[in-house]
Formats: C-alpha cells, structure tokens, sequence
C-alpha cells in the first residue's frame, strides 16, 4: 500500500503509543545523534531545551541533541526541510506558508500557542497604534517571522505599507539599533527583544499582530514528515524529553535560569546577563499559557487553531497549494506531560508581569 502524508498522519497517534513501550532496554540505552535547530538565538525563552540537555530528560530516553541557534524561522524552514536538522522550533504560520510551496515540514507540538510577533519601539518613538507606523523606519531580519507574517499585519490593519522604510540587518544588530534610536521601531518576538531592552532599564511599547487581527498559533516543534513516519520512537522520546524540561521550567524558574546560565556561554557574566534570561524565561511562559494546553497537556495542538492559522496565512500571506489542516500537525507525541491546577495557578501568578498589554 502506497503511504500518503494524510494516510500516514491518521495512523501516527497509534503508532507512537505502541512504539515507545516496545522499545528493547538495550536500544533505549543507547545514545541516538540528533541535531535540533532553534529559531534564533539562545534566549531564555529557550530554556527547556538547555534543561532537557542537562538534566538528562533526553539522555535517559537515549537521544545526544546537539542544540544549534537559528537564523529566524524562515531559514529553519529551509534547513530542517532540506534534511539539514532531525527538529527544529518554528513560527507555524511560517512553516504552513513554507509548506504551501512545497517544504516537508509538520508541526510535532507547541511551544507559545500564543503568537509572539509584533512590532516594538521605544515609547519615546509615540507608536502606539498601526497608523504611527505610517513615516517611520522598521528595522527586519531577513527570513525571521515577524517579517515573513508582515504582510499578513499590512492587511488586517489596513496601513499604507509604502509610508513605512523598511531596513534589513542581521538579527546580532537589530536590538542595538532600537536601543540606540538608529530606527523608530523593529519586527520580533516578544521574547526576543524584551528581556533585552529591560535589562537596560528601558520600557518597550508593544504591538502584537494577534491584538490586531492576525490570530495564529506561533512557535512549534517539527519535523519531517518523513522523520515521522519512519523514526516515530524518536519523535517521542524527543518530544516526552523536551516536555519534560518545558514543565521543569515552569516549575522551577530560578534553577532553569541557573542552567541556562552555565550551558550557554554568551549570558555567562554579569547581573544584566541574569535578567535577560529571567524576563526571556518569564516571556515565552506567559506566552505558552492556554487553556487547552491546561486540559490536554504541554505541547497539544488545538485542531481548530491550526485550522484559524491556516486560513489566516492564505489570506494575509498569499500562500497556495496548502494541505488541510490535519496534514499540517500532529499531536502523537504530545499531552502526556502534564501540570496540575494548583501548579497551573502558581504558574501564572509568578508570570503575570510578562503578560502582554496593547500599547
């Protein structure tokens, strides 16, 4: 029998639930070689990945990843999809629209069911609303998200897209540039540019593209779906592993950032360094609160929103030739890690400061 993508994603959720059981003690034991790719640099809102590393959560299940940055989630697109990288973290409109023209790429489990592109500026800057981007300069990096899904924003706000001058630098360059006023506002994700900018001692004016229009889910774990149909035991051992750092993260704040501290040596240093991890950390929690995520368990991927973000990209982003919805994710691998009310509730009181408010 032939296996088609929609044929072999039906059949994922059973399989993957046999597969791990039957693994023999020997093959668990062993160390498989992965290489995952995150979509930008090693912020604190990347956390759980460098927990998982260190505490073992992937080495008991037998899996050695190797944790490379990335170059903003269009690039990633490119990379895990030409085979470069076993999994990667994604923006999912990025990847839906980046499936549409033909890249092998399905989502495996979400990260921030809340979207965390937008626009951001120093208050000083009086942007405040879409309109009062109209004569200003917007920094972008070049295949990141908020960049790719631009145009999605220019349509739902109904702004004229040739007022605003748009300049593109490496993403090392882009926070300096806001910081030093060389442009009035940039592109990124929450998580990115906030901690960095108040760590300085500087407040942020954020507009999110979710508070204008633009719902969609945001950043996933995927993979091939070749990956899936043939390594399922690995899909779910990686996936159980980084669960397993994303609820020690929640969890235990202050120990995650410790971690993070040690295995990432561009933050090691002083206190400044500290709070950048702290507010990322803090950020992408607050962004990963959901009530289905509540209910089903971390990284389950509600049908409805990915249908919602499906839709959003074909009619913002132009995208064609998109698959259904149910062939752009799967939740086989996701929902067994879970957090209690209460711990749920301790959650979201420590991080309430990091939720978002519209400029």
């Amino acid at each position: 029998m032939t296996m088609t993508r929609r044929s072999f994603l039906a059949g994922t959720a059973a399989t993957a639930a046999t597969v791990t059981a039957g693994i023999p003690a020997a093959r668990a034991q062993s160390q498989t070689k992965l290489k995952f790719t995150l979509p930008w640099i090693p912020h604190g809102g990347y956390t759980h990945v460098f927990v998982a590393k260190k505490l073992g959560f992937w080495e008991k299940r037998g899996l050695d990843v190797a944790i490379d940055r990335g170059f903003g989630s269009g690039e990633v697109c490119k990379t895990l999809g030409l085979g470069q990288y076993d999994f990667g973290s994604i923006d999912f409109g990025v990847m839906t629209n980046c499936v549409g023209k033909g890249l092998d790429l399905v989502a495996i489990g979400m990260l921030s069911p809340r979207s965390p592109l937008g626009i951001f500026s120093l208050p000083k800057k009086g942007i405040r609303a879409p309109k009062d981007l109209e004569g200003k300069k917007l920094a972008f990096a070049t295949g990141s998200g908020d960049f790719q899904l631009w145009p999605a924003f220019v349509k739902a706000t109904k702004i004229d897209d040739s007022k605003v001058q748009k300049v593109f630098m490496g993403p090392e360059a882009l926070i300096k540039s806001l910081i030093e006023e060389q442009v009035d506002g940039e592109g990124n994700f929450y998580g990115s540019i906030a901690p960095s900018v108040w760590a300085q001692g500087l407040e942020l004016n954020t507009m999110l593209y979710e508070d204008y229009g633009v719902k969609m889910y945001s950043l996933v774990f995927a993979a091939q779906s070749k990956t899936i149909k043939e390594r399922p035991d690995v899909c779910d051992r990686f996936m159980q592993g980084t669960m397993e750092g994303l609820a020690y993260t929640y969890l235990h704040p202050n120990e995650s950032i410790d971690i993070h501290l040690e295995q990432v040596k561009e933050f090691k240093g002083g206190p400044t360094n500290r709070d950048v991890v702290k507010h990322g950390q803090g950020v992408m929690t607050a962004m990963g609160l959901a009530p289905e995520i509540e209910k089903n368990g971390l990284g389950w991927m509600d049908p409805e929103m990915v249908k919602r973000t499906r839709e959003t990209v074909i009619t913002y982003m132009g995208a064609k030739d998109v698959p259904a919805a149910e062939q752009l994710f799967t939740n086989a691998f996701v929902g067994k890690v879970k957090l209690t009310p209460a711990q749920w509730a301790g959650v979201r009181e420590a991080v309430k400061r990091y939720i978002p408010v519209k400029a």
